[in-house]
């Protein structure tokens, strides 16, 4: 579903900005005029993405310097860890970001059941 987040015009080339959207903080970095929008926080120790150095279309996190793509939302030096990317447009000057229906939390029973098939999860990993 798409969000109106904030007119573009308000925020400068390679700047982040934190935005609640459906109840989710999303990091909304500009990059050559385009919008790129990530979950904000990160998945090691839960900082805000928002708050960290931003450069090269990455952004650096402010606790541990730990550095992800605005583009795929994946770290720096290890693939298999990534945050959340959401689509973004821009419609009449506004950002708009498509941030998907919330999933249901899994059971500690799914959890488990996941982990022990070797399926890597956020939750169990």
């Amino acid at each position: 579903m798409w969000h109106s987040a904030f007119p573009l015009a308000e925020v400068p080339d390679y700047s982040l900005r934190r935005v609640e959207l459906d109840g989710r903080a999303v990091c909304i970095g500009i990059v050559d005029g385009e919008p790129r929008a990530i979950a904000d926080t990160c998945p090691h120790r839960g900082a805000a993405l928002s708050e960290g150095l931003f450069r090269d279309g990455c952004v650096t996190c402010p606790s541990h310097l730990w550095r992800f793509s605005l583009i795929d939302g994946v770290k720096q030096g290890d693939e298999n860890t990534r945050i959340a990317v959401y689509p973004t447009r821009v419609v009449d000057g506004i950002v708009h970001v498509d941030i998907p229906p919330a999933t249901a939390p899994r059971s500690m029973r799914e959890i488990l059941l996941a982990h022990a098939r070797g399926e890597t999860t956020k939750e169990g990993a």
